[in-house]
């Protein structure tokens, strides 16, 4: 579970179901490098933290340790499927 508003107190303390499994809340304000932040909550022991992300530029990658091994340097071929489906895919949701 998620939350990128300001509210989000709010909506995950009045929840039926699910209100002490963890949860993120994802801050929409770019910081100083230009990325968002995100904050864990219920999480005393986190051991591992898997991310699944659309970055604007793939080449951000390259600042990140775990990703070190991107070999892929047709990277505009990349951008240009990614936009492809994603156009695809708001095109089918309002159709």
């Amino acid at each position: 579970m998620y939350y990128t508003s300001s509210q989000w107190n709010r909506y995950h303390k009045y929840r039926k179901r699910g209100k002490n499994r963890p949860f993120v809340y994802i801050d929409m304000t770019p910081n100083e490098n230009g990325m968002y932040d995100a904050y864990i909550f219920n999480a005393p022991m986190i051991k591992q933290i898997s991310v699944v992300a659309i970055f604007k530029d793939p080449r951000q990658l390259e600042n990140y340790a775990c990703c070190s091994d991107l070999d892929d340097d047709n990277l505009s071929f990349l951008n240009n499927e990614i936009k492809r489906r994603l156009t695809e895919k708001k095109l089918r949701y309002y159709r």
